[in-house]
């Protein structure tokens, strides 16, 4: 083992991978609504500032939980897939385990200071996403299963007070009464999404084009560009139909349970926008996790965890290294954990 592997075993195996070396902060219970409240619009944890809106939203809810002596559950939502860009698709990798650590870390001062519990729930939004994207569910659905057995694994892991659990959204409804209730209202989508100014449009059908796997269930790569034009845009209308119908068929079951936090990507904002609070994916990230790849920073005195865009990856990816990692008890669960890209030096974005 050289020096670089050694470096990097040691800390994933006794640092990333040791769920009971969270930093020690408390709260003050004589003033703990405010303590809470500033623990969570804590600008590091969210790497922007939170809205009023949102922070209206959560003051809200915790003067319930607080009030009816309520346990606590912090949703974060999530799409439930690795991007297909990515070397490590279609399961997870190194990127899902900083976030939840990350996760923990922001929420574990307020469950050691609460007797009515704190669970961290990871809300996976993968339902259609193989109508909408042309991804096949076989990935989608192994990425889901892997995805609640690291949850299982931390669980096993942990002595904090903090329960983490998987939701599926598909789990709350059926996909067939999803699908029909969304094609009813693709033209009032349609009709809201022509009334955006032409620079919102480009960005969102951006955004949708980079989702389409065009190598997918169906082979989309020989398509005109008008057809591949048409392709991009029902793919953004279908997802912008699919949070509002999904939002309505589960909506007050779930995410308006009176002791629900929801907690949203910093990346990019989904369901709920500008009333949700939202998190960066680590000290360092804020590309989403499922969209991006987990890799080592390795400094001269420190190590940094990166979660990378494709953009970002590819600028850089003739310099990253790839180390094994030795960590049976993970490899079990993806042979993801058996290794991790390492980028020596500074980045410098």
């Amino acid at each position: 083992m050289d020096e670089l592997e050694k470096k990097v075993n040691e800390y994933i195996n006794n640092n990333l991978l040791n769920f009971n070396n969270f930093p020690e902060t408390s709260l003050n219970k004589e003033n703990y609504k405010q303590e809470v409240l500033n623990r969570l619009f804590l600008k590091r944890y969210s790497k922007k500032a939170q809205f009023d809106a949102a922070k209206e939203y959560t003051e809200a809810k915790l003067d319930n939980i607080l009030e009816k002596n309520l346990p606590f559950i912090f949703c974060f939502c999530f799409g439930g897939y690795k991007h297909f860009w990515s070397p490590t698709y279609p399961e997870p990798d190194w990127a899902e385990i900083f976030t939840i650590k990350f996760l923990m870390e922001y929420i574990l001062p307020i469950a050691k200071s609460y007797d009515y519990g704190v669970n961290l729930e990871f809300e996976s939004e993968e339902v259609a996403i193989s109508d909408m994207n042309n991804v096949p569910q076989e990935g989608l659905d192994k990425y889901n299963k892997i995805f609640k057995e690291l949850l299982d694994y931390i669980n096993s892991k942990t002595n904090e007070p903090i329960n983490l659990n998987l939701v599926l959204a598909k789990d709350f409804y059926d996909k067939e009464e999803l699908l029909s209730k969304m094609n009813n209202y693709v033209k009032e989508v349609e009709d809201r999404f022509e009334k955006l100014d032409e620079e919102e449009k480009t960005i969102r059908l951006r955004r949708a084009e980079t989702n389409i796997k065009w190598d997918g269930i169906k082979d989309l790569t020989k398509l005109t560009e008008n057809e591949r034009e048409k392709a991009i845009y029902d793919s953004r209308i279908l997802n912008e139909a699919f949070l509002d119908i999904d939002y309505e068929l589960r909506g007050k079951e779930y995410f308006e349970k009176e002791n629900l936090i929801p907690l949203l990507g910093t990346f990019g904002y989904g369901a709920g926008g500008e009333i949700w609070l939202h998190v960066a994916s680590n000290k360092t990230s804020v590309v989403d996790f499922w969209t991006g790849i987990g890799i080592l920073e390795v400094r001269e005195n420190e190590i940094l965890e990166r979660t990378l865009s494709e953009k970002q990856f590819n600028n850089i990816k003739d310099k990253l290294i790839k180390v094994r990692i030795n960590n049976s008890e993970l490899e079990n669960l993806s042979s993801n954990y058996s290794w991790i890209y390492v980028y020596e030096g500074s980045l410098n974005f």
